[in-house]
């Protein structure tokens, strides 16, 4: 077979790296780590039939925040999912005891990857170890990861608004918690022209659903309607 015609299947592998605390204080376990991963690159590569590959160590999640430290490698190979990743978890267990088992832990899988550019940098968004990478010059890769950080950058804002979002939502729930308590009334009715008034009050535009929402959980939060009355009234 001329293995020279055959399309390559782009990948994308996903691993956990199992010895980690609940407050991610894992800089003690990193060299061993990133010892494993590059061993485990240098090993596909061996393997395998792989034109390219790229790899990074991750600590942060998408908003920027402390997360469990991960190993992201992208590559294109000619051979079959399923026999890749038998071989990774067998080299991964049996060679440094890994936790293999589960998604959360292991994750290969074969990907489209429309964007062939936008997806060989994914893993050089947080870190660049050239020996995490295969096919590309050093001066390539630098290119990519500058690319691959300004996009993670943007990903980061972009969360981070989703997160604030939600944090002022929050606060404004409080606020009219605290106001609701203040009109001592129990009745539906009251309660939501109170709440009306307070989104006037506070230059909030005015939604029904939104307030209604607001002012149901209220009513189920102080236990001035059942579960079981709340539906009720909704069928």
């Amino acid at each position: 077979m001329d293995m020279d015609n055959l399309r390559p299947i782009t990948y994308k592998f996903r691993f956990t790296f199992t010895e980690q605390d609940k407050e991610f204080k894992y800089e003690k376990e990193m060299p061993r780590w990133k010892q494993i991963s590059v061993n485990l690159c240098n090993k596909l590569r061996e393997q395998y039939t792989i034109r390219k590959m790229t790899g990074g160590i991750e600590t942060l999640n998408r908003a920027g925040d402390r997360t469990w430290c991960h190993l992201h490698v992208h590559f294109d190979a000619i051979e079959q999912r399923d026999t890749i990743a038998r071989y990774i978890k067998r080299y991964l267990s049996d060679t440094y005891d890994q936790q293999v088992v589960g998604v959360k832990h292991f994750s290969l899988k074969a990907d489209v990857a429309r964007h062939l550019d936008d997806f060989m940098r994914y893993p050089l968004k947080q870190t660049l170890n050239p020996k995490l990478c295969y096919g590309y010059t050093e001066e390539e890769l630098q290119i990519m990861h500058a690319a691959a950080q300004s996009s993670y950058i943007k990903c980061q804002e972009i969360n981070q608004q989703k997160i604030d979002k939600s944090d002022s939502s929050d606060t404004l729930f409080q606020r009219l918690t605290i106001y609701l308590d203040k009109t001592n009334t129990t009745l539906k009715i009251p309660l939501l022209i109170n709440a009306t008034k307070f989104y006037v009050d506070e230059n909030k535009p005015i939604n029904r659903n939104t307030i209604e929402g607001y002012v149901d959980t209220y009513m189920l939060q102080k236990q001035i309607i059942t579960y079981e009355e709340y539906w009720s009234h909704k069928m």
